[in-house]
């Protein structure tokens, strides 16, 4: 069965907003751009445009304004009859930085895994064969989410640690999601990630060091 399907993107309106827009847009059903600073593109048709314009600079707590919404989206924009259902609506949702172009099909595989395995997110860029993560424990670099492009089954309700400011909220995430069933990297659909770390001003350079021993102090050791 295929679920509705949203996006969400942070973005202080870098070019690469377009490209990424452009290679997600046909695959999901509505796009959410958490706009960080002033973003020159119009709200219409399968975007909305959400402005966290003057938030603290917080990776995970733009993550979760977009989660926030696109859950409010999916509970009341549920397909076919307005009818009481059991539980909450399902709905898959990806979280993409703005310079991840992802390839056609890239939803599909991931999405698809996700859910026939029955885990809570997934990615890809695995080599060979899918491999899950179930455990608390960091997993091997190789393997890890990539936090960068990734899927969460959104009526699980996984929202980040707004404690990781920029750096280890994704590795989090990706702890979060395998122990709530699973975490599934799909082999293949390789995303292209333009500028790895391309954002990373002195002021965030600044807080890495707090990141990473906020993320021990949470676990005993480091993602990484």
């Amino acid at each position: 069965m295929r679920y509705p399907r949203y996006a969400i993107i942070p973005s202080n309106g870098r070019e690469c907003l377009k490209l990424c827009l452009e290679a997600i847009l046909p695959q999901v059903d509505l796009v959410f751009v958490v706009a960080t600073d002033v973003v020159d593109l119009l709200e219409g048709g399968k975007v909305k445009v959400l402005s966290a314009i003057g938030d603290p600079q917080n990776i995970s707590s733009w993550w979760n304004y977009g989660l926030d919404q696109a859950e409010m989206w999916a509970s009341v924009h549920r397909p076919g009859p307005r009818i009481p259902v059991s539980g909450d609506p399902k709905f898959d949702v990806a979280v993409l930085n703005d310079d991840a172009i992802v390839p056609e099909g890239w939803f599909d595989a991931v999405s698809g895994t996700m859910r026939q395995m029955g885990v809570a997110a997934g990615c890809s860029g695995a080599h060979g064969m899918p491999v899950l993560h179930t455990q608390n424990q960091a997993p091997p670099l190789a393997t890890r989410m990539q936090g960068f492009a990734f899927i969460l089954a959104g009526e699980l309700g996984l929202r980040a640690d707004e404690q990781f400011i920029w750096y280890c909220g994704d590795d989090d995430l990706g702890r979060q999601a395998a122990m709530a069933g699973g975490m599934v990297m799909v082999p293949g659909f390789h995303v292209n990630h333009l500028y790895p770390n391309g954002q990373v001003s002195d002021k965030l350079m600044s807080a890495i060091p707090g990141d990473m021993q906020r993320y021990v102090d949470k676990y005993g050791g480091r993602p990484w």
